[in-house]
This record gives C-alpha cells, sequence and structure tokens, in this order.
C-alpha cells in the first residue's frame, strides 16, 4: 500500500507509525448565488480521507487529525471510533493541509498536501436601470499565492415590456477594473427583447477587490443582468491518491 504522501509532501522520515493515507480529490470549486443582492444558495468543498489504513509498530492508533490550512482549528477524531476525517472549504485559495495521527505511546507521524479551491459566482439583477457593483474579492484565505486568472461570462437582457408594448435600445458598457487595469467591453447596443453578452479573461490578477460594473446609455429601460465569475488558481495541487483496486494492485 502507498502512504498518503506525495512528491512535495512533507513527513519526518523515521517513526512508528506507518502513516497511509487515501484520497480520491484535492481539489474542488465552490459557488455561491447572489440575486438581487441576497445570497440564495452557496456550496462549498467536501473533501475526504481516509487513514484506516494506518499502522504503529509501539500499540494502537490513538486519534487522526486533519488541518486545513485556512484558519480553522485541527479536526481531530478518536481513532477507535473512525478512520475517516470529513472537512469542507468554504474558502478559495491554495490550502497546504496537514494529515497525521498520533498512538496510544505518543508517538506522531504527518505529511502535507496542497488543496486547490476555486471559486464561481452566479450574480444576478433583474429588472433594474441602474445596475448595482459587483465585487470580486481575489484574496485568498491563507498565505498562499493568488489567485490566477479571473474568467467572466456576463449577459444583459433587455426584455419586452409588459402589455406588449415596445420599449427603447439600450446601450451598455461592461467595465472590469483593479489597481491600475480599467478594462472596457465598448458599446453595444442592445434592441428591445434583446440580449448582449461580455466574456473577459483577466490574468495575474493579484491579491485586491475587483470591481465589475455595467454602465447603460438608456436609464428609462429596465435591464436584466447575470454575471457568472470564477476565480481559479494554477494547477499546483497534489495528486490524489485513491485507495488501490485489486486490478490496480
Amino acid at each position: 500500500m502507498l502512504a498518503g504522501c506525495t512528491a512535495d509532501d512533507e513527513s519526518s522520515d523515521e517513526s512508528a507509525i506507518d502513516l497511509v493515507i487515501y484520497y480520491d480529490s484535492t481539489s474542488g470549486m465552490i459557488q455561491e448565488n447572489i440575486q438581487n443582492g441576497a445570497q440564495v444558495s452557496f456550496s462549498g468543498v467536501e473533501l475526504s480521507f481516509d487513514y484506516a489504513y494506518t499502522k504503529s509498530t509501539s500499540g494502537e492508533i490513538d486519534s487522526f487529525y486533519f488541518e486545513a490550512g485556512d484558519g480553522s482549528s485541527r479536526v481531530t477524531v478518536d481513532a477507535n471510533e473512525t478512520g475517516e476525517i470529513t472537512y469542507t472549504y468554504a474558502t478559495h485559495g491554495l490550502f497546504t493541509a496537514n494529515l497525521g495521527a498520533i498512538d496510544e505511546a505518543g508517538n506522531e507521524d504527518n505529511t502535507t498536501i496542497t488543496i486547490r479551491i476555486d471559486k464561481k459566482t452566479l450574480w444576478g439583477q433583474s429588472g433594474t436601470s441602474d445596475v448595482d457593483t459587483m465585487n470580486i474579492d481575489t484574496t485568498p484565505d491563507c498565505e498562499c499565492p493568488a489567485p490566477n486568472q479571473i474568467a467572466i461570462d456576463s449577459t444583459v437582457e433587455n426584455p419586452g415590456n409588459l402589455g406588449g408594448v415596445l420599449g427603447g435600445p439600450v446601450s451598455v458598457n461592461w467595465k472590469l477594473t483593479g489597481e491600475g487595469v480599467n478594462r472596457e467591453s465598448g458599446q453595444e447596443q442592445i434592441a428591445d427583447g434583446q440580449n448582449a453578452q461580455w466574456m473577459h479573461d483577466e490574468f495575474n490578477v493579484g491579491t485586491q477587490v475587483w470591481a465589475l460594473d455595467v454602465e447603460l446609455s438608456n436609464t428609462d429601460e429596465q435591464v436584466n443582468v447575470d454575471h457568472e465569475v470564477t476565480i481559479t488558481y494554477n494547477d499546483e495541487e497534489s495528486n490524489p491518491n485513491p485507495l488501490p483496486t485489486e486490478s490496480s494492485e
């Protein structure tokens, strides 16, 4: 059996404990949905770690632990009760997680892995002639590298008026601003009952709060706005270490 170490892990060279940890994934994407200024849903990234194959030459294993690297407290479980730890990440970042075991003699062994958590935000505002600013915070919740990219997929719809009465066209201009950066889509006119889309990738985004704005030329028209914004990191996470199957052993 392979221990839960990868090439970039750190583990003690000599220990009474044979630390064996299996995990199917070391990455994921949290998702939040904000509509008309209110968060309507949120889902974190749940990761599971199987310590059940860990043994010690000095007796029974007493406890297993997991430190997520996101500022939260260590999660410790009684090895007599369970061999698995499940943790849910709720913020984005490249986290250095510390996984370990302690036996009944007080011996301890641990290893570190890198976990990548990206973030997707679905942001919407309906029936407005004055679109709110969407703030995009690229600051990770760890002492780790900044995200690599912001990907924006935004749609503005100029819906048909109620009762079949035609409205007027509206011109839209998307703006993404950060420290020393100002990106604009350029003016695009949207006829009544039509929509327009802006897709933009911003790289080397640093740690800051970006502002995504939608400027309208006709404040007598009400529009619907839908932003899909994804914050992603470079693929630097540790490789998964799944439990071997009989065919792979």
